[in-house]
């Protein structure tokens, strides 16, 4: 036997099913449900069923609806002795003990080594126990108590839910559950501003204000102001004027818990619509090729404002806009005969090749750059520690090592003006990971990512605190789970689609190493289609390569097996140098060789 009290109280036996008639039947069975466990004495449903009746006569009717309630269920359920009556029932055996008990245990494990498929999957099974509106129908204080704790249930399930999509990228799901939870619940400030959230990540920031606004409405409407969520997620809409505040003392010589990248997100998000602004002001022809011939150079505001505009369209996945900008801006170096300019436009056109994953070209250009005329000293430092950079990125460290040791370790105020001491630490952190030097590794990262915070020219805080991740993960440190979160969620609220797809691979990777493929593979996916939609292939790649690794581990050989050949079309497409041994392993030729393409992932 089976009973139903969600939606509709009904029993199920022997594939047939029967309502249970009357309200105070209802109530007496709702009532033994919620004791289930434990013999439920006559005064306490007396009291329970007819609260203003203390006479004998109750008692009395409390053995009438006994009794006809043994006629409903069968004679052996309803069980009596001098201490009560109790069903002779398994908990399991009723919806809204099934509900109660799968949600608070997915719902324990929140916390415990991230947000992941499992918990997803567990908050799915929990939910599917869910039926509609617990004890419909039936009036009794006790069981007013606990219907209102199963929807408390239910909202924060779907919340963290909703969440764990966000964190695996899956925006799509996670507006699934928050639009029409939202709608039902327009005071619940938490679901309110994780529909923002989620809005934020589908790109549809158009509609952020209408949603706030609508959120603060409601809570007008019941003499209510904004609370801290809600007012922290409005704050992160429009807070664009804020950067990391420096930690204090030397880098920690241990891994320190990841930051809050909220306001850099903030920052980001408004700054393409800025330097349109600022470049209108400033007369956004003036840069044109047409004037180019004059004694003038172009101003210097207005080239900075292009490489920064540039840098933001490359985050956003905006490749061929940026290059297409920074090619201007080379040209009228050119012109001007500004060789040390010219050098820096040409380090950030590299680095835009290196996220589509065409660092055979990025090489190429680095070299046309080693070879111009009148540069200076720090400018061909600066150019060392980017080919260091890229070099590792495709493997190759005992060249990379020569370019960091030729560009030397400098802390001069035009290192740090043109960003060179961010590169140089990034650069050392991931030469000693790809080596194994751990020890070393983490604490570079850790600096770069504090020079990043910092405010440094060019101090993006995603792919140092990338960085930290990765480092920490080869370290065996389960701590760069809460370090990929944070990137993950700073990537996907300030639209930069390169980033997050980077780091889902590598997320993907950490849950490959602490044996779960299923979060692996769930990051994968992510990544995949992140990178497609940016056309960053040597991202497709990786991406491709652990989801084919996530398939293998789940069983799942001939997924497994596309999934290589995704990877291998990717990397074709990106012209990316394989290794040998990985080249081997996607062409299903030693599936166990380790996978070392790629420098963050």
């Amino acid at each position: 036997m089976e009973m139903r009290v969600m939606g509709r109280v009904e029993i199920f036996t022997d594939d047939t099913s029967w309502g249970v008639h009357g309200r105070t039947q209802r109530a007496l069975l709702s009532l033994l449900i919620l004791r289930l466990r434990v013999w439920t004495p006559a005064p306490y449903l007396v009291r329970a069923l007819w609260p203003s009746d203390a006479s004998d006569r109750a008692l009395a009717r409390l053995h009438v609806q006994i009794h006809r309630l043994r006629r409903q269920l069968g004679g052996d359920v309803v069980n009596s002795s001098p201490n009560g009556y109790r069903l002779n029932i398994r908990d399991d055996s009723i919806d809204a003990w099934r509900f109660e008990r799968s949600a608070e245990s997915a719902l324990a494990h929140t916390g415990r080594g991230g947000h992941d498929a499992h918990l997803v999957r567990r908050l799915d099974e929990a939910l599917a126990h869910w039926g509609g509106e617990p004890f419909p129908n039936v009036d009794a204080a006790d069981v007013d108590t606990w219907r209102h704790t199963l929807h408390e249930l239910h909202t924060r399930a779907q919340e963290v839910r909703s969440e764990t999509l966000l964190h695996l990228g899956d925006s799509r799901a996670a507006l699934d559950v928050l639009t029409p939870l939202a709608a039902q619940q327009p005071s619940n400030e938490r679901v309110q501003a994780l529909r923002m959230s989620a809005l934020q990540q589908a790109g549809r920031s158009e509609m952020l204000p209408q949603v706030y606004e609508e959120a603060r409405s409601a809570l007008t409407d019941l003499d209510l102001t904004p609370g801290p969520d809600l007012l922290a997620a409005h704050a992160h809409l429009l807070d664009g004027h804020h950067t990391f505040a420096p930690p204090d003392g030397a880098p920690p010589a241990v891994p320190a818990p990841a930051p809050s990248l909220e306001r850099a997100a903030a920052l980001l998000r408004h700054r393409e619509d800025e330097l349109r602004r600022a470049l209108a002001a400033h007369d956004d022809d003036r840069l044109s090729l047409l004037d180019g011939d004059g004694d003038h150079p172009p101003p210097a505001q207005d080239v900075s404002l292009r490489r920064e505009l540039a840098y933001v369209l490359t985050g956003k996945g905006r490749h061929d806009e940026a290059l297409s900008l920074l090619g201007h801006l080379e040209a009228l170096h050119v012109m001007h005969g500004q060789e040390d300019d010219r050098a820096v436009v040409l380090r950030d056109m590299v680095a835009v090749m290196a996220l589509t994953g065409d660092l055979r070209r990025a090489l190429r250009l680095l070299g046309e750059a080693a070879r111009m005329d009148e540069r200076t000293t720090g400018t061909d430092a600066l150019l060392q520690t980017v080919r260091a950079l890229i070099l590792t990125h495709m493997g190759r460290l005992t060249r990379a090592e020569d370019c960091l040791a030729a560009a030397g370790r400098s802390t001069s105020p035009r290192d740090r003006a043109n960003g060179r001491d961010l590169m140089w630490w990034r650069a050392r952190s991931q030469i000693d990971r790809r080596a194994g030097r751990h020890t070393e590794s983490v604490p570079e990262a850790l600096e770069a990512s504090r020079i990043a915070r910092a405010g440094s020219a060019g101090g993006d805080p995603g792919p140092s605190s990338l960085d930290v991740a990765c480092s920490l993960r080869d370290a065996g440190d389960r701590t760069c789970f809460a370090w990929y979160r944070s990137v993950i969620r700073f990537a996907h609220d300030s639209g930069r689609f390169p980033l997050a797809a980077c780091a889902h691979a590598a997320a993907a990777k950490a849950h490959l190493l602490w044996g779960d493929p299923e979060t692996a593979a769930a990051h994968g996916r992510t990544a995949l289609d992140l990178a497609r939609r940016c056309g960053c292939w040597l991202f497709a790649g990786r991406a491709a390569s652990r989801l084919a690794e996530a398939e293998e581990g789940l069983g799942n050989t001939r997924s497994a097996q596309f999934f290589r050949r995704e990877a291998l079309a990717a990397y074709r497409r990106a012209d990316f140098p394989l290794a040998r041994e990985v080249r081997a392993r996607l062409e299903g030729r030693g599936v166990h060789a380790r996978d070392h393409a790629g420098g963050t992932g």
